[in-house]
């Protein structure tokens, strides 16, 4: 970083803040992302980016040396094009814009790998087009790293009940439309992960509602229908397109895991390693028929089998490739 910002013969606590307690900052050009110009340096008025810093470059430089003032603020003319992540969109005013960290063009684009936050639009933009806007210009820095609470000290809700809530709707037609989508590459030989982990711990005696650790479903409205599958939970194992060797796999897996060698599953009122439940109103839950649904099966997975055991008194209806079966029960072991 250029001399102007060197702490030697600094204490901590001296003030290092410029114009405006700070607004405005001192920079080296080669530390600054701009428009791409003939001679290769900023020019005066360019939005730029340095890290997670953004502002307006009030000089223009001859030399990559040369230290350049700008401005964190206010409110500046810019150009900006009406796109966001998903293509054309006209930008409005309020609209949040956000600079591209290689070309340093302002759009709608909110991708923070390839984008950072850089103001709000206070003017129109037609969609697909690029034209001069003007634009409140605010350093507002994000860590992508974002931690709330640790494990030895969480973050304490008090009595609220939500410690983050998020609500959306979309009017999209066509594609697949999640409220959050999380994907995490682990590119580490030995390493484990999850691409969401939640747990909920139980630390009170005798917490008496229903605990989950994780809780999905599918609603609703009152004129809501569905035409395809719904689930309110679904697990997907996606088997690679090329020769694999070792390893367990599982669409889905439900387990109980035993804490230590004090662990005694007699001591609650019931337990399975996972549950089946119908439930609700009792004259609706009354039409639900099968257990299980199987499609796809193999021939292996879905073979025929000698008649069943005089001995068997009960048994559970389940659909095996859209044919109904009747798995068979017997009260004795």
């Amino acid at each position: 970083m250029p001399e102007i910002y060197l702490a030697t013969g600094y204490e901590a606590g001296d003030e290092a803040s410029s114009t405006y307690e700070g607004r405005h900052l001192t920079l080296e050009e080669s530390y600054l992302t701009h428009p791409s110009h003939a001679d290769g340096f900023v020019d005066k008025g360019d939005p730029v980016l340095c890290g997670e810093i953004v502002g307006v470059a009030l000089l223009s430089a001859a030399a990559a040396t040369d230290l350049i003032s700008l401005d964190t603020e206010g409110i500046w003319f810019l150009n900006a094009t009406a796109t966001d992540e998903d293509g054309n969109s006209a930008i409005a005013p309020g609209d949040e814009l956000f600079i591209n960290r290689t070309t340093a063009i302002l759009s709608k684009d909110p991708n923070k790998q390839s984008h950072a936050f850089f103001g709000y639009a206070l003017g129109d933009v037609p969609t697909g087009t690029t034209a001069v806007v003007a634009v409140k210009v605010h350093f507002d820095p994000v860590d992508a790293v974002e931690l709330v609470g640790t494990s030895a000290v969480p973050y304490a809700l008090g009595i609220h009940n939500n410690g983050r809530e998020y609500r959306y709707r979309s009017t999209a037609t066509a594609g697949d439309i999640r409220g959050i989508y999380t994907a995490l590459g682990l590119n580490g030989v030995g390493s484990a992960g999850e691409a969401v982990r939640a747990r909920t711990i139980v630390e009170a005696v005798g917490v008496a509602g229903g605990v989950h650790g994780l809780h999905g479903g599918v609603e609703f409205d009152a004129d809501g229908t569905l035409t395809g599958l719904g689930a309110g939970v679904r697990g997907t194992f996606l088997g690679p397109n090329h020769a694999h060797a070792g390893g367990s796999v599982a669409g889905g897996m439900s387990e109980l895991f035993a804490e230590g060698a004090s662990t005694n599953y007699a001591g609650f009122t019931e337990h399975s390693i996972h549950r089946f439940v119908n439930d609700g109103e009792a004259t609706g839950k009354a039409t639900a028929q099968n257990v299980f649904s199987f499609a796809g099966l193999s021939a292996t997975q879905n073979q025929a089998h000698n008649a069943w055991l005089a001995s068997i008194s009960r048994s559970l209806r389940v659909i095996v490739d859209g044919a109904v079966f009747y798995l068979a029960l017997s009260t004795a072991p």
